[in-house]
């Protein structure tokens, strides 16, 4: 996908606008993590995969997993519209469109979201936390990061938008998204099925209600990958970080 558009690509100049147009593509990437872990699971580690989705937990890990993104992406949209940085305007009823996008769209995201979190939360994230939490979460988040590189090269997120503001905006929404999801990851007793439902209820929420249907603005600000979002996380993890490590001598919790 990427191929066809290097030559445009500049760090100075607008990116390609094409991901819709490999829109059977995009998804089916998604399960590339998935795939690595299995085959590292059953060849390399002989792991095996009995028991590993962790399907079975309290309702109110599931209950976080799908509150926890509502509320984030309804924060970024206050503060960008009652500071100006955005404007929503709902291009639909929000009584008839947030059940759908979160219940339903949600649920239909969540084989796909499965595909990324059974690699990075179900098998890089476990071997990689006895180095400490935050240690952890900063490994797994960088591969992440780095992962979405070439479908951000062609306008993932961040449509017309220069590489040069692209790459950090995102680095650093992903590390301090990361945080989340390894406090989950390891509340819920290593549940993949569960950060994989957040991941989905945030992509559902976030692609659709701060996208350029529902929300204007700059991306690189308003989205649900933009600096008021990372900002808004940033306030977050400092303050449940300080409330988890403080005092206690220890970032890593045994799964």
């Amino acid at each position: 996908m990427v191929w066809p558009y290097l030559s445009r690509i500049t760090l100075t100049g607008p990116l390609p606008n094409v991901v819709d147009g490999g829109s059977v593509r995009v998804p089916l990437g998604m399960f590339g993590p998935l795939i690595a872990a299995i085959v590292m699971r059953l060849f390399a580690t002989d792991d095996g995969l009995n028991g590993t989705l962790g399907v079975i937990r309290p309702w109110r890990h599931y209950a976080v997993a799908v509150l926890a993104p509502v509320l984030f992406v309804a924060s970024i949209i206050f503060v960008d519209h009652v500071s100006g940085l955005g404007q929503f305007t709902p291009a639909r009823p929000l009584g008839l469109a947030i059940p759908i996008v979160v219940f339903v769209g949600g649920a239909l995201g969540i084989p796909l979201t499965l595909g990324e979190e059974y690699g990075w939360r179900g098998y890089l994230l476990p071997r990689v936390l006895p180095l400490g939490e935050i240690k952890a979460t900063f490994i797994v988040a960088m591969i992440w990061a780095l992962w979405h590189l070439p479908i951000l090269l062609i306008g993932l997120n961040y449509p017309d938008q220069t590489l040069s503001t692209v790459l950090p905006v995102f680095a650093i929404a992903v590390v301090l998204m990361a945080f989340p999801f390894t406090w989950l990851y390891v509340k819920s007793r290593s549940s993949v099925m569960v950060v994989a439902v957040m991941h989905a209820v945030l992509n559902a929420t976030g692609d659709t209600f701060t996208s350029s249907k529902y929300l204007q603005g700059n991306p690189l600000i308003v989205s649900a990958g933009g600096f008021v979002a990372g900002a808004i996380l940033l306030v977050v993890v400092v303050a449940y970080g300080v409330h988890r490590y403080a005092g206690t001598g220890r970032e890593s919790i045994p799964v």
